[in-house]
């Protein structure tokens, strides 16, 4: 929400006369009910990202029976591939949100998770597999996009920090619940009910299958399209595709978000993939049994999102009462120092730092997802918000399609831990960036007036 009169500055007054959630006022024509459902959605939508990217290395031991030597490179190489359709996607699919809307598509998104789910665990060979992950890639690209461009349509922007730090709460709560411990060990569980170790995994995405379509089929029940002016007549497709890159490429505030996106799309990728690989990857190397070894990653992994559940109101606070481009280059700060610890800490079975460290990573992650949309949903004009997204995505997918090639080749050509100092390096570059951002642009300050309050 921009207001027109303010030579395009932010307005952070709150319109009373609209409902809310809270501490969360909305936008006109969104109901509690719509928000809630936005939470579960939006929990879901991250718990399959983060749930499937704790299988793989499973999938790839038991099911491919792929060495260990070469399965950080494939998994580079798989990504490669994902985010080349995701890229062809993401800008398409933000700008066609705008003409018919979030909830079909984000539908969409979870039907081909559920589809994936289906056949990718009878996948016997490198290629059939890459083709059942691209199918879920796209639901995957598909339904991040929406929940993105929905987390921006919803509040009003005095309480975007708000609508996101809960949804991350919640949404970290349900990861580290269902994607980091239920997900993990739902292999271990057929196998204790006398399953061989292919059936066991077959049956675990088929639960998650069946997870996905009730997803599905809630959206479609209690989600509200929250698209802007939407009586207004709309500018053709291309033209908004057009629009949504002007608005990006003329802010400053916009192009170091899409900065962010570039680089911290890349960090997902470390810490739903190459973290549980290396975990898994030490422990099969020195003779752990790869369900015990994948456990002990869904237990780090479960340890670095209770971090960042907690830390998501934190975030919260700071991006509704700073400049947002200020808390961005905190935010990538911090990202980078967590990343450099993981790259650092030793082996993840022995070391007495292993834990902590995790908790410092996952706090890092916290403050690049909220602080990244927050500023996004902010400097976005109304009739182009997806297609701004849509923007947002191809950086994110662009920044995946480099980052993922880049850290499988560091991962089987260097250490296990060295993707994670790439990662350190590249945000600490993008918090020096926002620095001179905000220098450049100015303050933005997000508290309101005590008589607005």
């Amino acid at each position: 929400m921009t207001d027109q009169a303010g030579a395009g500055r932010p307005n952070f007054e709150i319109d009373r006369s609209q409902r809310r959630l809270g501490p969360i006022w909305l936008t006109p024509g969104i109901g509690p009910a719509n928000v809630l459902t936005l939470f579960f959605t939006g929990m879901m939508t991250i718990v399959f990202v983060t749930g499937i990217g704790v299988l793989t290395p499973y999938l790839l031991a038991e099911h491919l029976k792929m060495p260990s030597s070469v399965q950080g490179n494939f998994i580079g190489t798989l990504t490669v591939y994902i985010e080349i359709i995701a890229i062809a996607l993401v800008i398409p699919l933000g700008s066609l949100s705008d003409k018919l809307g979030r909830v079909p598509l984000w539908c969409l998104a979870f039907v081909l998770i559920a589809v994936a789910c289906v056949v990718l665990p009878m996948a016997r060979t490198p290629e059939m597999f890459m083709l059942g992950r691209i199918l879920m890639g796209a639901g995957f690209a598909t339904g991040t996009l929406m929940l993105g461009t929905v987390m921006a349509d919803y509040p009003q922007n005095a309480s975007r920090g708000k609508i996101i730090s809960i949804n991350g709460f919640i949404t970290g709560f349900g990861v580290v619940l269902v994607a980091a411990i239920g997900f993990s060990l739902l292999p271990g569980y057929f196998a204790d009910l006398g399953f061989d170790a292919v059936t066991s995994g077959t049956y675990a995405f088929w639960v998650i299958a069946a997870i996905a379509t009730t997803a599905a089929l809630v959206t479609a029940a209690g989600l509200k399209d929250g698209r802007p002016n939407k009586t207004e007549e709309k500018d053709p497709f291309l033209v908004n595709l057009r629009n949504g890159y002007n608005e990006t490429k003329g802010s400053p505030r916009l192009s170091i978000a899409g900065l962010a996106y570039f680089v911290s799309r890349g960090d997902l990728i470390v810490m739903t993939t190459f973290l549980t690989l290396w975990i898994v990857n030490t422990g099969t190397d020195a003779g752990i049994e790869t369900k015990v070894a994948t456990e002990r990653g869904g237990r780090i992994f479960a340890v670095s999102q209770t971090a960042m559940l907690l830390f998501m109101p934190v975030m919260g606070f700071l991006v509704d009462r700073f400049d947002r481009v200020t808390v961005l280059s905190l935010s990538m700060g911090i990202a980078a120092v967590g990343y450099l610890a993981l790259g650092i800490v030793g082996d993840p079975f022995s070391s007495p730092y292993i834990f902590p460290v995790a908790i410092l990573a996952g706090a890092g992650e916290a403050c690049i997802l909220v602080s990244g949309p927050a500023l996004v949903g902010q400097e976005a004009p109304g009739k182009f918000r997806g297609a701004v997204f849509g923007m947002m995505g191809f950086c994110g997918a662009l920044g995946v399609l480099i980052h993922s090639k880049v850290c499988g080749m560091l991962f089987d050509g260097f250490t296990y831990q060295t993707p994670f100092l790439y990662m350190a390096v590249l945000n600490a570059i993008v918090a020096i960036g926002a620095l001179l951002v905000r220098l450049k642009t100015g303050s933005q300050h997000v508290r309101q007036p005590a008589a607005a309050e």
